[in-house]
């Protein structure tokens, strides 16, 4: 048995020699992180932008790309649809991006939002309001009224 991750990168293993392999070669990939462990998919960007020929183009929810990509090929999504993508100004060499992202989520230094705000009590409030509409049952309870619903 092999984890999603693996599996994952197996199943684009071909793209990514390829891409390391020919400079005349462009690769785009959504969500190239779902399922790969952390760390590795660090290990695999970093191999592919120090040696690699060709140009991967990828997203990701993973914040991992932001301590292992040269600062100068990350762009980024804003909350804005007239301006959807920005590279971060100010950044020093000595920055880590990726507390650079945390910072500008809570600061918001950059000319555009890359995050809506969390609203911590709307979504306080809604788990309790659920919480009161289940009233006293159980997670056992609400798992199997869910499997009758699907039809198991």
């Amino acid at each position: 048995y092999e984890s999603a991750g693996i599996k994952k990168i197996v199943s684009i293993l071909q793209l990514l020699i390829i891409v390391y392999n020919n400079p005349s070669i462009t690769v785009a990939i959504d969500e190239l992180d779902s399922g790969i462990f952390e760390y590795l998919l660090g290990e695999l960007l970093n191999i592919i932008s120090e040696k690699g020929k060709g140009q991967l183009i990828f997203t990701s929810h993973n914040l991992r790309p932001l301590e292992t990509i040269d600062k100068g090929f990350i762009a980024f999504t804003t909350t804005n649809p007239e301006n959807r993508y920005i590279r971060f100004t100010n950044v020093k060499g000595n920055n880590n991006l990726r507390d650079f992202y945390y910072r500008d989520i809570v600061l918001g230094e950059q000319n555009e939002e890359v995050y809506n705000p969390t609203n911590n009590f709307e979504i306080a409030l809604a788990f309790r309001e659920a919480g009161e509409a289940f009233g006293s049952w159980t997670a056992f309870q609400i798992a199997g009224s869910k499997r009758k619903e699907i039809g198991e």
